[in-house]
């Protein structure tokens, strides 16, 4: 019998067959997972660190809770401002560049907020850090397609996740262990030097992104030619073609501004939560900084476990709605427990493990809801679209409650409305009805905030 020729081509292509996926997947996450998750666990320190600089900031400049909340807010009027625009950056000129770029400018500016000395700089400065860190987290999510296929991005996407908790237990403990310990150091204030030393690793991951993060399968030197062509072949059964309709056609989908809507919500209740958890739990067991750091942690590591164990169920049963339903639900429970048991810190802390369990429940099965939605060359603008629609909650969440607390001397009111529009939210996820999967709809996007 007469062998058939080959070519270098058909060679190649019978090699990248007999790839094991399993190993070549977990070693690609292995490489670029770590550096991604703490990108993010640097972003969110520095979302949230504004939360323990109010314990001493605020009194030190003489500002008031409704100049807290306006602050703390717009620095994601400015995040969903440009989110489009950076998403459609990083496709153009590849991730290696702007999130690097994004690092440097959002590290430098999260340091700045140590000059802060008026209300007006404290505007400025949160709204500036806004636009200089947009574009991260969807950011992340589109490159992520260049890497993973659909049947893995849910378990990645929660890896990346994990950079919330992480955060707020890191963060808790740290922050509050500067402004205690640095505090007067070299003539500067604690939370001065808080803002200082949580900046430095966002400015020196910069030139490590750059250096080390490659754009695409092809830029990779660690994987060899025929790894790279088959992580190319495995997205390429799923890539969609253009069916038509630009992209301004496609954020003006009702579905669209539903799964918006929905977000919104969640980020509502996510930034009221963790902006003020700090301030409630020191309200109820007054003590320094340090003390409270420690106590906010227990809320973080706790959701973890949460988180989890609603993902797993979630994907064994493959029901999503229900799922994110009851999470909603279980958030809004906590923060009415928060509420009315506040002179308890034990309730406090149950209190806060529940609201706080509920957004990572909520984020981790969420964006499995949110599938098959979004069109082939869409999607990048997309994910950024429907991001922004859920972080504009970040501006208005603290705003309200910070205008409520200045009104009505108490934070009571405005965390109560927080778990009322959870509950809305709820609503709104049980009159959501995923589409059927068709030939027409494309690969699913699952998005962070």
């Amino acid at each position: 019998m007469v062998a058939l020729p080959t070519s270098p081509a058909t060679d190649a292509m019978a090699s990248a067959e007999n790839v094991d996926d399993g190993a070549l997947y977990r070693r690609v996450a292995v490489r670029l997972m770590p550096l991604l998750l703490l990108c993010y666990v640097v972003s969110n320190l520095d979302r949230i660190n504004v939360s323990f600089a109010k314990l001493e900031m605020m009194s030190a400049l003489n500002l008031s809770d409704a100049v807290y909340g306006m602050g703390a807010g717009l620095f994601f009027v400015g995040y969903a401002a440009m989110e489009v625009p950076s998403n459609w950056m990083l496709h153009k000129v590849g991730a290696r560049i702007w999130i690097s770029r994004i690092l440097l400018t959002w590290g430098l500016l999260s340091a700045a907020m140590a000059l802060v000395n008026s209300a007006y700089s404290f505007y400025g400065i949160r709204f500036a850090l806004g636009i200089a860190e947009a574009g991260l987290f969807p950011g992340v999510m589109y490159y992520l397609t260049y890497w993973f296929p659909r049947s893995r991005r849910a378990t990645i996407t929660s890896i990346f996740y994990l950079a919330v908790p992480i955060a707020g237990v890191s963060g808790s403990v740290l922050s509050g262990f500067i402004m205690s310990e640095m505090d007067g150091f070299l003539g500067l204030e604690g939370w001065q030097w808080m803002f200082i030393i949580e900046a430095a690793p966002a400015v020196m991951l910069a030139p490590v992104v750059y250096g080390v993060l490659p754009d695409k399968p092809a830029d990779a030197g660690w994987l060899s030619k025929v790894e790279q062509q088959r992580l190319v072949r495995n997205l390429a059964g799923e890539q969609p073609d253009d069916h038509g309709g630009s992209v301004l056609q496609a954020l003006w989908t009702p579905r669209v501004w539903h799964l918006g809507l929905i977000l919104f919500t969640i980020v509502l209740a996510m930034y009221g939560v963790l902006f003020y958890m700090p301030t409630l739990i020191r309200d109820a067991y007054p003590s320094s900084p340090a003390v409270v750091g420690l106590l906010t942690a227990i809320p973080y590591a706790v959701s973890v476990i949460m988180m989890v164990l609603a993902s797993r169920n979630s994907d064994r049963t493959g029901e999503r709605r229900w799922h994110l339903a009851f999470a909603c639900f279980v958030g809004a429970v906590g923060i009415v427990l928060s509420v009315f048991t506040k002179t308890s810190i034990v309730l406090v802390i149950v209190g806060m493990c529940l609201a706080v369990g509920g957004i990572m429940m909520c984020l981790g099965i969420y964006w499995t809801l949110a599938t098959g939605v979004f069109r082939g060359a869409q999607d990048a603008v997309s994910i950024a679209f429907v991001n922004a629609i859920g972080l504009t909650a970040g501006f208005v969440g603290p705003s309200i409650i910070g205008a409520i607390s200045s009104w009505t001397g108490s934070t009571d009111g405005g965390m109560i409305m927080l778990a009322v529009f959870w509950l809305a939210g709820a609503a709104l996820v049980l009159a959501y009805r995923q589409p059927r999967p068709t030939a027409e709809l494309s690969s699913a996007i699952e998005i962070c905030t």
